[in-house]
């Protein structure tokens, strides 16, 4: 993913708005301690979400909350901005091997928008399992189906953009092609260990109120290292496969103000250690 955090948090607005939904809909569902829960959010980003969104759904008496990433970038961002006396944030891969001091550590893991960036799925749905105490739950939305996926495979086979994104399909999500990806990830989830488990898609979409504004959101998650003097050529090649393709729908004609709707798959998945 793009490692700019201003540039990210300026432009993720619909991954916010998909957090608070998911945060309302299975708040009941958390069971929070009397004091002191322990908490991580994995793939925090900018740590805007952990500390204005996540942190508004846990008790006044939480313990810890810790935000990691696999960007350095994001995660000194996140701690100039945002770490006080019981947050802060650290850099970790959570598709490699876990550091000790934080195996069987957490009460609850949150995460959103982080895991279709992850190959090694088995490997980081265990690794979320190790970092929970017993009867410790998770709470983990990210994407299944998503139309920027295929525009990035269009792209690929350019001779213009092919030595940018001659690996695609690592970033292209694990779920993207999968008829049925819930029942996937729940036995998934179920053979690691984790119990009540709960995985659901759901088919969703977004409005951005301009084309600039499309171009913002796709330049904060692209994770192609496109040279800076090429960036913009990129974008204007992007949206010209998205109109191809015929992947965004306009909402109103009004050339002044194209409004663009973005439709695709999110999936939601519960458990408990």
């Amino acid at each position: 993913m793009n490692d700019d955090a201003e540039l990210y948090k300026k432009s993720n607005t619909l991954q916010k708005r998909d957090a608070v939904e998911c945060l309302e809909e299975y708040a009941i569902k958390i069971k929070w301690r009397n004091y002191n829960d322990r908490i991580i959010d994995i793939g925090c980003g900018d740590g805007s979400v952990t500390s204005n969104i996540l942190r508004r759904y846990l008790p006044n008496n939480y313990g810890r909350l810790i935000g990691c990433d696999i960007s350095k970038n994001m995660v000194q961002h996140a701690n100039r901005h945002h770490a006080n006396n019981r947050n802060c944030f650290r850099v970790m891969d959570i598709e490699s091997e876990l550091p000790r001091d934080l195996r069987e550590c957490f009460d609850h893991a949150f995460s959103f928008y982080t895991l279709h960036w992850i190959k090694r799925q088995e490997c980081a749905f265990r690794n979320i399992f190790d970092l929970l105490v017993e009867g410790g739950d998770c709470l983990l939305i990210f994407l299944g189906h998503m139309p920027v996926f295929d525009v990035y495979r269009v792209l690929a086979r350019s001779a213009r953009w092919r030595p940018w994104l001659h690996d695609v399909d690592r970033f292209v999500s694990p779920y993207h092609d999968t008829q049925e990806p819930e029942k996937k990830i729940r036995v998934m989830m179920e053979e690691i260990g984790f119990r009540d488990v709960e995985v659901k898609r759901k088919e969703r979409s977004f409005i951005y109120d301009s084309i600039e504004a499309v171009k913002k959101a796709v330049s904060a998650v692209n994770p192609f290292k496109i040279p800076r003097d090429l960036q913009e050529e990129f974008m204007e090649d992007y949206l010209a496969v998205v109109r191809d393709m015929r992947l965004i729908d306009r909402v109103n004609n009004n050339t002044d103000s194209l409004s663009v709707r973005a439709n695709y798959s999110l999936l939601i998945a519960f458990g408990r250690k």
